[in-house]
């Protein structure tokens, strides 16, 4: 990687296939050779490593405007943007279990004026393609507000599998 003064549309088409210019922490303007990408034959775990993360990418869209909301704002002041949380969990989840992570597209909170529920609307969809996806709901226990004011906040919610792996759900704050 190597510093430039300016990166100019001249010298991106100049370059293309060779040098790829890119603007660093998105300020100080670089240059690093170009990527490559590579060649088949993938090893059937390369292979379906990249079906997965294609899926996953694809999953991005489904999101509804609330929950998208919510991956946004958990992604303020951190370094990463909230598209490389969710694909990262997808392909952490990927490791783990070799399928495709739940998905949560939307999400309600419950009030019910001492207590409250967390509700998820949760998309699965399978590597195969052959499955048909499956849109679930999941709630939450009930959760007590005199609970919540004796710990500190605020107090955040995500969505984790049966075995304690966290699925692709951003961190929901709550407070009192």
């Amino acid at each position: 990687m190597a510093k430039v003064d300016r990166i100019t549309g001249e010298n991106i088409e100049r370059f293309r296939g060779k040098v790829d210019f890119y603007l660093w922490k998105g300020q100080i303007p670089v240059a690093r050779s170009w990527p490559k990408k590579p060649s088949p034959p993938y090893t059937a775990l390369q292979a379906e490593a990249m079906a997965a993360f294609s899926i996953t990418c694809s999953l991005m869209r489904r999101l509804l405007p609330g929950i998208l909301l919510a991956w946004q704002i958990g992604s303020e002041g951190k370094r990463e943007q909230w598209t490389d949380s969710f694909k990262g969990l997808g392909m952490k989840y990927w490791k783990l279990n070799r399928g495709i992570s739940p998905v949560a597209i939307d999400y309600a909170i419950i009030d019910y004026g001492l207590t409250f529920k967390v509700k998820w609307t949760v998309l699965q969809v399978y590597l195969d393609g052959v499955t048909p996806e499956e849109i679930t709901e999941v709630v939450s226990d009930i959760i007590t507000k005199a609970d919540l004011e004796k710990t500190e906040i605020p107090i955040y919610f995500t969505l984790l599998d049966d075995t304690g792996t966290r699925l692709i759900a951003p961190y929901i704050g709550m407070e009192i």
